[in-house]
């Protein structure tokens, strides 16, 4: 086994502990606003887990071409979805325009940029799955990355 499917592996590992013991760490919490933001935290743990799992897959090359019926299942679900979060969108841009409270306004612009996010790479993946292409490797990555400031490079 590689270095680096070792260290893919502790990682999948470190973060699913992680999510856990936040999630534990939080249960009870009066404060509803920090219980909610850490559990918000311990949700993109388990999520970073999931994506060093399909790391993983494409380091072994196991990936599985979809079929007919899943391209056309898929297809049906994410239009529906780039319906909602094109919705979700909307209503935050209102919260927003509205809202004077900073505390408020830091949370809800939080939110907004996950639905952006979310919406672009819906769509994305929506173009993909028209097409009835093989989803490779590179189309995965600028789906991720396209919208990301310095499209996934480390900061700095």
């Amino acid at each position: 086994m590689s270095d680096n499917v070792k260290k893919i592996k502790s990682m999948v590992k470190m973060e699913q502990d992680y999510a856990t013991s936040l999630s534990t760490s939080v249960e009870g919490l009066s404060n509803v606003v920090v219980r909610e933001l850490l559990r918000g935290i311990a949700h993109d743990s388990q999520k970073h887990a999931g994506l060093y799992n399909a790391i993983l897959n494409l380091m072994k090359s196991e990936g599985k071409a979809l079929d007919d019926q899943e391209y056309d299942r898929l297809k049906s679900v994410i239009k529906e979805h780039i319906k909602v979060e094109s919705r979700m969108v909307r209503e935050v841009e209102k919260l927003l325009a509205i809202e004077q409270d900073k505390r408020i306004k830091h949370i809800i612009t939080e939110i907004y940029e996950d639905e952006v996010r979310h919406h672009a790479l819906m769509k994305r993946l929506l173009e993909a799955v028209i097409r009835k292409e093989a989803i490779l490797e590179e189309d995965v990555w600028d789906m991720i990355w396209r919208d990301v400031p310095g499209h996934g490079a480390p900061p700095g």
